[in-house]
């Protein structure tokens, strides 16, 4: 009874509010569902400090808004907050509670054909999915906080945290997304701007797209999944300045392209992953300016790649630089002028003008091997392999591939992706501690062995 007063007196005031009010909802059961069901077009709702029941639907053009420590909590069922209506803007609170059907698509947020729809400073926790969109254009989801319910490196997780399909120019800035399976999934969404997320710890991709034309990553950070980044049947892509850091184990990829042409992936960084960049079916990229440090393997191309442009990259301490499974291949490795950097090769450059002056061969005859016997990458410190390594110096016909960069660089280029640093705050001195530990109880061994050598 006191609930369906509570109603009646808030939609009475709700009524007597001219358009674009703000009015404020008191963190009371049913006052949220009263609250929205009264207002009014270009209403502002202030979400007060507290705990609102949900779920929520909003059917008109408002701003619901949340003082700090405002919080919409689903029953566990469904979706939390349902968008079903143009130019809504959320800013500002906290959602939690959704249900747990994949069916359904139980989200924290759901947008359904809405245009124009504003999502800002939203911490989404204990949720299926964060944000899904569907047929939703001009989509902004801008400085938000995701955790979903993923173990990290969990393959077979369910929901991810920004879910788009259908979607035309949607922007994603500067989001922090976790324990999804996918951080970011695109399916049929075209003219993205995905730009300054970090998509970290999720149980299988960072970002996943799926058949999406002209999209722009720039800016973003990947790290701790199984691949960074996961870009499927999608072209015309404008990748830049990332970090693809730190995807590691045994099939991980800091950038992963299956079927992706035409385009331009430039000032990346690719540190410290098991595969730096896969190519499979992918054609006429150019992929040009990037480090790749670190890596197991720095690229590795199928043949069903072909007419890729890698020039001015710089390759630093990667077990095998670049992996083919074919002799004879259209990739080039300069752009006719200019080469990548290459850490393992022996340049000298007699003319001052910063190439080498002999053109060097990235793929080695073991890395060749291991491309198609992985088992056999357990021997690539032997010193069989060492030497093997020396007579394809001495003898270019055991080169196993014609692939050459004819004009090295002497020194490696600057780039500086995300400009984030890219060692944790504190392992270094971390590190420093450890050694002077260690010199510390070598010292005092010393110490122990020359005292036991003295006169008895």
């Amino acid at each position: 009874m006191r609930t369906a007063v509570l109603v009646l007196a808030l939609a009475g005031l709700l009524g007597a509010c001219p358009a674009g009010a703000a009015t404020l909802v008191p963190a009371r059961p049913g006052a949220l569902a009263a609250a929205l069901a009264a207002c009014a077009a270009g209403d502002t709702l202030v979400l007060a400090t507290g705990t609102h029941a949900g779920p929520g639907r909003i059917e008109r053009p408002i701003v619901l808004r949340g003082e700090p420590g405002a919080v919409i909590e689903g029953d566990g069922t469904g979706t939390v907050l349902m968008v079903a209506c143009d130019r809504v803007v959320l800013e500002d609170f906290a959602v939690r509670g959704s249900g747990r059907r994949v069916i359904t698509v139980d989200s924290g947020i759901q947008v359904i054909r809405s245009i124009g729809v504003r999502i800002r400073r939203i911490h989404l926790r204990d949720v299926l999915y964060g944000v899904y969109g569907e047929r939703c254009d001009s989509l902004r989801v801008e400085d938000c906080d995701l955790a979903g319910r993923v173990a990290p490196l969990k393959e077979d997780g369910e929901g991810n945290g920004i879910h788009l399909w259908y979607c035309k120019g949607p922007r994603l800035s500067g989001n922090r997304e976790q324990s999804f399976a996918d951080g970011v999934y695109l399916s049929f969404v075209n003219g993205a701007i995905v730009e300054r997320n970090t998509l970290a710890h999720n149980g299988r991709y960072g970002l996943h797209t799926m058949y999406c034309q002209e999209n722009t990553l720039d800016g973003n950070r990947f790290t701790h999944n199984v691949a960074g980044c996961a870009i499927m049947f999608s072209n015309h892509l404008k990748v830049t300045r990332n970090d693809f850091w730190r995807n590691r184990g045994p099939r991980t990829y800091g950038l992963l392209l299956r079927d992706c042409s035409d385009g331009e992936f430039s000032d990346n960084r690719l540190v410290d992953n098991t595969i730096a960049a896969f190519f499979d079916g992918s054609n006429r990229n150019r992929f040009h300016g990037n480090l790749l440090e670190d890596n197991g393997w720095g690229l590795f191309i199928f043949a069903s790649s072909a007419s890729n442009e890698i020039f001015g990259n710089t390759f630093v301490h990667c077990d095998y630089p670049v992996a083919l499974d074919m002799r004879y291949t259209t990739n080039r490795f300069d752009d006719g002028a200019h080469g990548n950097y290459w850490s393992d090769d022996r340049p000298y450059d007699l003319d001052g003008d910063g190439r080498s002056d002999a053109p060097y061969s990235p793929v080695s005859a073991f890395a060749f091997l291991s491309k198609q016997y992985p088992d056999l990458s357990v021997l690539a410190r032997s010193p069989a392999v060492a030497a093997l390594s020396v007579a394809e110096r001495v003898l270019p016909a055991l080169r196993p591939s014609e692939a050459i960069d004819r004009f090295p660089r002497i020194a490696p280029a600057r780039v500086t992706g995300t400009g984030l640093p890219l060692t944790p705050a504190g392992a270094r001195p971390r590190a420093r501690g450890f050694a002077a530990a260690f010199a510390g109880l070598f010292a005092l061994g010393a110490l122990g062995v020359a005292a036991g050598r003295g006169p008895s």
